[in-house]
């Protein structure tokens, strides 16, 4: 990471007005890695569903830097198995590659530990090496399922 101002934190309720502010820094192609389809911009009903989730059934860690958010690692719990849920990361396209999302993600699993999860999954594309990097730098395992507890 190389912003001496950049803070890694839990995530707060201000932090979805940043993250709407985000969005036109997020291009096409890191959209679709982290949605896992088209869409164009943010999607509007992902900033809603998440802010009337929170903190209970999602939950999230920030990276922000000179007041701007560059990057949010988040899990939502799975509703079959409330104690498991499911793990995404996104990095703005400028930051992509400085260590940003490594920070978010170790961040966000010893939160998703101190919450009560016995494990956390993350669906990552094939041909996405480096969030596969990250992923396995932190959990030190290429395995989707990370398991949290024991």
């Amino acid at each position: 990471m190389k912003s001496e101002s950049l803070v890694v934190r839990p995530w707060q309720h201000g932090d979805f007005a940043l993250l709407a502010a985000a969005a036109p820094k997020l291009s096409e192609r890191t959209l679709r890695l982290r949605f896992w389809g088209a869409v164009p911009t943010l999607p509007p009903s992902y900033l809603r569903s998440t802010e009337q989730r929170w903190p209970r059934l999602w939950d999230a860690v920030t990276a922000v830097d000179g007041g701007e958010l560059i990057g949010w690692a988040e899990y939502g719990r799975n509703a079959a198995q409330p104690d498991t849920a499911d793990v995404a990361v996104c990095v703005i396209d400028v930051e992509q590659g400085h260590g940003v999302g490594t920070a978010l993600v170790d961040l966000l699993v010893e939160r998703a530990r101190g919450a009560g999860l016995v494990s956390v999954h993350a669906d990552i594309a094939p041909w996405n090496e480096p969030a596969r990097r990250v992923w396995t730098r932190v959990t030190g395992t290429r395995a989707p399922t990370y398991a949290l507890a024991g």
